[in-house]
């Protein structure tokens, strides 16, 4: 009975873990969906969500560059073809920064993970600042870039806990 109580109590902890960071994110409801789904994360620390996150987002990059390099070759018009080619490089900076996070994240370097971060996020932010005037961003590519930004967020919560846990 007793190792049934401390393990319901580990869980209802690491559970409130994911719950309390993901209250602090910028989409709450996208970081619980991907949070509360993702092997591992219901049993870790707030280290370890940082690599989940870390995860998570560079997954979701590197699924969304190829979809944005097909619209550069799809691409008639050549003000969209090259706002399409700054997004492609928008996403490549965002992978090596969220690539840089977590070697970060691995030494120990909660600013430089944050700076990081925060870069990778200018990714997909200026991805969409591309598309300000006509002709507009197709809705799948600012659907993506506001999934990106949204699991970058919880990367950068997750920093600024750690943060002020040192």
């Amino acid at each position: 009975m007793l190792g049934f109580l401390i393990l319901t109590t580990a869980y209802i902890n690491a559970n409130s873990l994911v719950s309390e960071t993901c209250s602090q994110t910028q989409n709450p409801s996208l970081c619980n969906q991907v949070l509360g789904s993702a092997p591992g994360a219901s049993t870790t620390d707030l280290k370890g969500l940082g690599y989940i996150s870390i995860n998570i987002a560079l997954t979701n990059a590197k699924q969304t560059s190829p979809y944005i390099a097909s619209l550069v070759n799809q691409s008639t018009d050549l003000t969209l073809r090259d706002r399409y080619q700054n997004c492609v490089e928008n996403y490549a900076s965002a992978i090596d920064a969220l690539n840089n996070s977590k070697m970060f994240l691995d030494k120990g370097d909660i600013p430089s993970l944050q700076t990081f971060a925060s870069t990778a996020f200018d990714g997909p932010d200026t991805c969409c600042d591309n598309f300000e005037g006509p002709p507009v961003a197709p809705d799948q590519l600012n659907d993506a870039n506001e999934k990106l930004e949204g699991l970058i967020s919880i990367v950068l919560t997750i920093g600024g806990r750690l943060a002020r846990k040192e």
